[in-house]
């Protein structure tokens, strides 16, 4: 008996010891997460819902956001930035699509992070919810794509429900000052079937820049009182550039990769600033001429960086256009190990 106990004793210490690094390095990358998880409740058939995972680096080195991995098609990522420094922050999104589910459904979000010292971990940043049968959205959202500054634009979702004779919407909520929103009860039958119609708009005097809002329509009903209607879309301006994602391919030498947007206007422009090097980046100074037409040159040298893998990197373009807000252009590329 004796022996035995010595012998379970033994073989837990080698496990613990073998478990150490990963439980060590998994501590060090979900502590600069304030939460990792999330549960949206209640939510219609076919809406697609969102939450906004905060990462803290609270590190003395940078930190980079390698890749986003969701464990189920329902589900995506998105972060903010990919390149996180000492004291900044990111935002990582998830999002859960819910048209070709029903009940509980609860999914992960893989995040891997790499520090410029080499370290590597993943969390998991986990969303759950309740997807209703009898409240149907569709679509289960609206997108406006690319909307030009000025001209505006409208879209129409429609909200039904089974089995809500007294079921109604009581108010809207919105803190966007660049939409417009009209709902109206299109259908109560005897049967208890309702439909609402939801008609949103892009405002015409809307600021140039992305579309990315929420509006919750609260109704009387205790089990699911709030629904979230996601609003995207970018609002074109005047400043447009191409290409929109900038690919840089593979690098595996140290000679590095170029790269090179096109930046046009209506009326002459000169760049004022451009955001966004370091970390082996560089961009070559713009002209400073005022002219309809710029080109904006990217590098990238693997031996002034840190980090391998998949990298994404935004620049910010400001420019002396009044009124215009800064552009931003991303371009991604894959150092070799």
């Amino acid at each position: 008996m004796a022996r035995r106990m010595i012998w379970a004793a033994l073989a837990g210490c080698v496990l613990a010891g073998l478990s150490t690094p990963k439980a060590q390095a998994a501590n060090w990358a979900d502590s600069l997460f304030a939460e990792r998880s999330h549960n949206f409740g209640p939510v219609p058939r076919g809406a697609k819902v969102k939450h906004e995972f905060v990462l803290n680096n609270r590190l003395a080195e940078p930190v980079t956001i390698l890749n986003l991995r969701p464990s189920c098609g329902c589900t995506s990522g998105k972060a903010s930035t990919s390149n996180v420094g000492p004291g900044e922050s990111a935002v990582v999104e998830a999002q859960m699509d819910t048209r070709n589910f029903l009940g509980h459904k609860a999914t992960i979000l893989f995040v891997t992070l790499v520090t410029a010292s080499g370290r590597e971990a993943e969390v998991r940043l986990n969303v759950v919810s309740n997807i209703l049968a009898d409240i149907v959205l569709n679509p289960g959202s609206i997108d406006f794509g690319a909307v030009l500054k000025g001209q505006g634009a409208s879209q129409t979702l429609t909200i039904d429900r089974i089995n809500g004779r007294d079921w109604r919407f009581e108010r809207m909520v919105s803190g966007s000052r660049a939409l417009t929103a009209q709902l109206v009860e299109t259908k109560r039958d005897p049967n208890g079937s309702v439909s609402y119609k939801l008609e949103v708009g892009v405002k015409s005097d809307a600021p140039a820049g992305p579309l990315r809002e929420e509006i919750r329509l609260l109704s009387n009903d205790r089990e699911t009182p709030s629904i979230p209607i996601m609003v995207t879309g970018w609002v074109r301006g005047d400043l447009t550039a191409s290409p929109s994602l900038l690919t840089m391919g593979e690098v595996n030498s140290t000679e590095g990769k170029q790269g090179r947007f096109v930046i046009r206007a209506s009326k002459p422009f000169a760049i004022t600033q451009v955001d966004g090097a370091g970390d082996g980046f560089s961009i070559a100074p713009p002209d400073a001429a005022r002219k309809t037409l710029h080109m904006l040159t990217v590098a990238y040298k693997p031996e002034e960086g840190t980090t391998r893998g998949d990298l994404r990197r935004i620049f910010r373009v400001s420019t002396d256009i009044p009124g215009e807000p800064p552009l931003d252009l991303t371009a991604t590329l894959h150092v070799a190990p």
